[in-house]
């Protein structure tokens, strides 16, 4: 199995790129983020790769890190998507945006990848939800630029879990009742979840104290 590439960056084209290493060139098929962020042709490059075997043809795919990695097989394992969709939904949202439409429900904001229509959306919305709940939603763009802080973060995320889950779907769904949207209010009372946990003030984690806080943090009040 080949795990990741390291070599000369020969050509772009919309999906795919070729890498040389030591002479041979690697055809891979890579998200639309991936190619905006390439460098010029000639350029040295290292990409996490996963290998797809078919009846017909093998089929090579990059990632510039293990979590867009790991959540590209985690879309498969939804019926209906395939390695095609998995990388049309990684060129439309990011790893933060689609955890936080799966974690929230959001499929309105998954079915923005092209080929991806609204039960398939709904599908990955609903059978990941407990997969992602663990992942972490605060600071995973720094994450994806350093795969080794990113495993550091994941795990600072499962350290962070504490009291009552019901404390935050009761916070949800009360600030929805106010008519702010699932997305809206989901990453900041997560936020303020991971704060209470490193401040040690989880027997304050209540309903009533963080409806508040997250009020003023939507009306800007607090960044």
């Amino acid at each position: 199995m080949i795990a990741s590439l390291s070599g000369t960056l020969k050509s772009i084209s919309k999906s795919e790129i070729i890498l040389e290493v030591n002479s041979v060139g690697y055809l891979l098929n890579v998200s639309s983020k991936v190619i905006s962020s390439l460098g010029d042709i000639g350029s040295n490059l290292s990409l996490f790769t996963d290998l797809h075997v078919k009846d017909d043809k093998i089929v090579m795919y990059g990632f510039f890190n293990q979590i867009d990695q790991t959540i590209f097989n985690l879309l498969q394992s939804v019926q209906g998507v395939g390695p095609k969709a998995a990388l049309s939904i990684l060129s439309a949202l990011t790893v933060e945006e689609l955890i936080l439409a799966i974690s929230s429900g959001d499929k309105a904001m998954i079915s923005r990848a092209e080929g991806v229509g609204s039960k398939v959306a709904a599908r990955i919305a609903t059978e990941l939800s407990e997969k992602v709940s663990n992942l972490n939603l605060i600071n995973i763009d720094q994450n994806i630029k350093n795969a080794e802080s990113s495993q550091e973060n994941l795990n600072l995320a499962n350290e962070t879990q504490f009291g009552d889950n019901q404390v935050v779907e009761d916070t949800i769904s009360a600030l929805v009742n106010l008519g702010y949207t699932r997305s809206e209010v989901f990453s900041i009372v997560m936020k303020i979840k991971k704060d209470f946990s490193l401040k040690e003030k989880n027997k304050d984690f209540t309903v009533g104290n963080i409806v508040p806080v997250v009020l003023r943090a939507l009306s800007g009040e607090i960044k």
